[in-house]
């Protein structure tokens, strides 16, 4: 049990609940046919706010994609997440394996700049 002090830190913490999707590659020839469909799968899942960030793993010297990848969804339940991954091209095209965990959202931050003057953004 978190001591006293731990509690009161914890329940000033966002606590969102998220999801992990952990991608890993099957078959990359299958990565490199589907990846247009699921790069408009992806940006359609973050326009219904279901995808909140997402990309692949690097590994140097290894082929795009080789070394898997991480989505990170918005939604209510381990099942609606299974559904949402479960559209993704890469997914259904046999291209990739995945694996879904629910994941706390606690502590951390983001910049975000923008300027009217020049209609510009930065985002760190």
């Amino acid at each position: 049990m978190p001591s006293a002090a731990a509690q009161l830190l914890l329940q000033s913490m966002l606590n969102k609940q998220l999801y992990v999707v952990f991608r890993t590659a099957r078959d990359l020839k299958l990565l490199d046919e589907l990846l247009e469909s699921h790069l408009q799968w992806a940006v359609a899942a973050e326009q219904r706010g279901e995808l909140f960030a997402s990309g692949p793993f690097v590994a140097r010297d290894a082929a795009p994609g080789s070394a898997g990848g991480m989505s990170i969804l918005r939604a209510g339940s381990e099942e609606e997440a299974r559904a949402i991954v479960s559209a993704d091209p890469f997914v259904g095209g046999g291209a990739v394996d995945v694996e879904v965990r629910e994941w706390q959202l606690m502590e951390g931050s983001f910049t975000m700049t923008i300027r009217l003057s020049n209609q510009t953004s930065r985002l760190s």
